[in-house]
């Protein structure tokens, strides 16, 4: 907010307090004078003063939610400020109200008396505004108190610059004088403005001329450090200095001076931003909400889980990925509505989706898991629309900056099919937010849904998005394919020792998660903090008979880590390619390396353990494409569970590769060779490995 803003903000803020306790006064007389209201006695007085105070706070929530800002106040005509008072008092009657229904206190006061306040409430403020925007003009005209400024320019500059000023009625400021530095027109008038000095004369004219400060007006031409030398000699004489910075009206979207570290800044735009503070109040507001239907969602999640288990059993929910705030990606939460055989049952002619699916998507009841993301805090219950990667890339600039503030799960994209007319009514909604812009909102999307006429934006898209998550969902539950050429041993000594093994597991992983706990929390928002991307990775590779599995590690390498061609050198591509690993991998943070060189990184991989899908100890989970190393000896690979450490890691890590053909021998060897003694002197010497960072990358 501006300083005009603000200055103007606290006289209306005077106004208003002034004109409710003048309001009460005069509605207590009034109620209680035997003149008017005979035989009609006013109940206890004290219940009174509590309505001045219940009617004070009702106005500081309504200035604290609406109010940030009025700088059109003294531009306002008489029909203009009649509604901007009905607006004032309506909002503090319906806020007060509101407080008397749930306090139940409504029957404490005279609803006569409360309609007097409100009537008297509205003359008086009116007319105190009318009285205050006629003294704040007499004001700017006489400069009684207005601060005396000197305008330093040229002379085609002069008549914009007094326009400007003058047609703002920035009351803070008079026009004292003016100083043409590229003309002598010394002792001359522009605009009823009289020229003081000139280039040569003005630091002599101006000590001798009442003014208070000076306003140097310059175009590019005019070189930064004779405006030094300028502010220089102005600072001398003790006047406050105002400097005009020409890229400030480079463009005409919204613009503001910020600083960036040490760097004075211009900060441009396309809409105005949402105040802060209203961006804390509309996040704990859908916080909130999204904590008051939670109950609601789990009993839904409950049924649809029970129908869908019965009909086609697999995931509830679905994902996908949509740009939210910032641009910035994020996993959006959606009921399943399709049977895991969609596409299979669409070619012989029958419906894709499940019963419960058709219900919800009916009902629009599929898009009720949002609530995680509101509660995450990725989505508000209203806002813009959070497109998916291929349509946020043809959205145009104006379109993709309504995303300074977080997507809706409905919003003026839901009741509107013009993208023009959307756009606009967005950037007015992050301008002006209030709640009551959402509740209406919501409100229309109710109507629009009970009346037959809802909108679903994107609905083939949605659609073909939850075709393709069933079908990796499919492909990831499809086994590795291999010669299964090796059988496990099948002796009583071999299967006691997986059983030990396995409670093994179960027992301290479970015991290490809970001990590891303060330190996964520290390591996660460590991770969040160091580029705000989320801190943990997940990755496929495959496990025992050839299960795809997916492993979990904190996340060490950047956001863009995927971009290989653009990250990496010819030569640490050819490694990648050969090795699946890159000596000062330039992928990897500075805290990534210090979590690999750790191992911290793979403390995730405890919930593998728990789940079982990998062990304390045996051979290091691979991809795919890593199969191709072992050849025929895949078959022996995949017969044991992959392990969080293992012999190749504890006594070799990166010193052993491919390559060389030491790695494989190396998982072979263990494989032949696994058991309890082994797997405990694999542990110690992985601590000690640790510890030491042998061979860590």
């Amino acid at each position: 907010m501006n300083n005009l803003k603000r200055y103007t903000l606290y006289f209306i803020n005077m106004i208003d307090i002034v004109s409710i306790v003048l309001s009460y006064w005069t509605a207590l007389l009034i109620r209680k004078s035997p003149v008017f209201f005979r035989n009609r006695p006013l109940y206890m007085r004290d219940n009174y003063d509590k309505f001045l105070l219940i009617t004070i706070i009702a106005y500081i929530v309504y200035n604290v939610l609406f109010l940030y800002s009025d700088d059109r106040f003294v531009k306002r005509n008489a029909r203009e400020e009649f509604s901007a008072v009905i607006k004032t008092m309506g909002y503090i009657l319906l806020i007060t109200v509101v407080f008397l229904y749930f306090a139940k206190m409504g029957e404490t006061f005279s609803r006569l008396f409360v309609a007097i306040f409100f009537g008297v409430f509205f003359i008086v403020n009116f007319a105190l505004k009318q009285l205050l925007k006629q003294l704040i003009k007499r004001v700017y005209v006489s400069g009684a108190v207005s601060e005396k400024v000197l305008i330093v320019t040229k002379k085609a500059l002069v008549c914009d610059a007094v326009k400007k000023i003058r047609n703002d009625v920035d009351w803070r400021y008079m026009i004292s004088g003016i100083v043409i530095t590229d003309e002598d027109l010394k002792g001359e008038s522009i605009d009823g403005i009289k020229v003081i000095s000139n280039r040569e004369d003005m630091f002599a004219d101006i000590a001798e001329w009442d003014v208070d400060s000076i306003l140097i007006l310059h175009d590019n031409d005019e070189g930064i450090s004779t405006i030094k030398q300028w502010m220089h000699q102005f600072r001398k004489l003790g006047k406050i200095i105002h400097v005009h910075v020409p890229e400030y009206e480079l463009y005409d979207s919204f613009h503001t001076m910020d600083t960036v570290g040490d760097y004075a800044v211009v900060t441009y735009r396309v809409y105005s931003p949402m105040p802060r503070r209203q961006q804390l109040f509309r996040r704990i507001v859908n916080f909130i909400g999204a904590l008051v239907l939670l109950p609601v969602y789990a009993v839904v999640y409950l049924i649809v889980a029970l129908f869908t288990a019965i009909e086609s059993p697999g995931h509830i929910l679905i994902s996908r990925v949509r740009v939210g705030k910032n641009n910035r990606r994020y996993w959006q939460y959606r009921f399943r509505v399709f049977r895991t055989d969609a596409k299979e049952r669409e070619a012989q002619g029958k419906s894709p989706y499940t019963l419960i699916g058709r219900f919800l998507r009916t009902s629009h009841l599929d898009g009720l898991p949002m609530i995680l993301n509101v509660l995450i805090g990725d989505v508000a219950f209203v806002g813009p629309k959070a497109p998916n990667l291929n349509k946020y890339l043809s959205m145009t600039s104006r379109e993709r900056n309504v995303l300074s503030i977080t997507p809706g799960i409905v919003g003026y994209w839901s009741l509107e099919k013009e993208q023009e007319k959307i756009t606009k009514d967005e950037g007015n909604y992050i301008g002006h937010w209030n709640i009551l812009k959402d509740m209406e909102i919501i409100a229309l999307m109710i109507l629009r849904y009970v009346a037959g006429k809802s909108l679903r934006i994107d609905g083939d898209t949605h659609l073909q998005e939850e075709y393709d998550f069933i079908e990796e969902i499919k492909r990831l539950r499809e086994p590795y394919h291999y010669s299964k050429t090796y059988s496990r041993p099948q002796t009583f000594g071999y299967f006691l020792y997986h059983f030990i093994k396995r409670v093994f597991d179960i027992l301290l992983s479970a015991l290490a998660l809970v001990v590891l706990s303060p330190l996964f929390l520290i390591l996660t928002v460590l991770v969040m903090g160091d580029d705000g991307g989320s801190p943990f990775y997940a990755h496929e590779r495959i496990g025992k008979d050839g299960r795809r599995i997916t492993v979990f590690k904190f996340r060490t390498m950047r956001m863009d880590a995927g971009d290989l061609t653009k990250l990496l050198t010819p030569e640490q591509l050819e490694q990648y390619q050969r090795e699946f690993k890159i000596d000062d991998d330039p992928r990897v943070t500075n805290l990534g390396n210090f979590l690999r060189r750790s191992s911290l990184d793979e403390l995730p991989q405890l919930f593998n353990v728990l789940g079982g899908t990998m062990s304390f100890v045996g051979p290091r989970p691979l991809i795919e494409d890593e199969m191709k190393f072992y050849g025929d000896e895949v078959s022996k690979l995949l017969s044991v569970a992959p392990g969080l450490t293992g012999y190749w890691q504890a006594y070799a890590r990166n010193n052993a590769t491919y390559e060389t053909g030491e790695r494989q021998k190396m998982e072979m060897y263990y494989i032949d060779h696994q058991g309890l003694l082994f797997d405990l002197r694999i542990i110690l010497k992985t601590i000690g490995t640790v510890i030491s960072g042998e061979g860590a990358q």
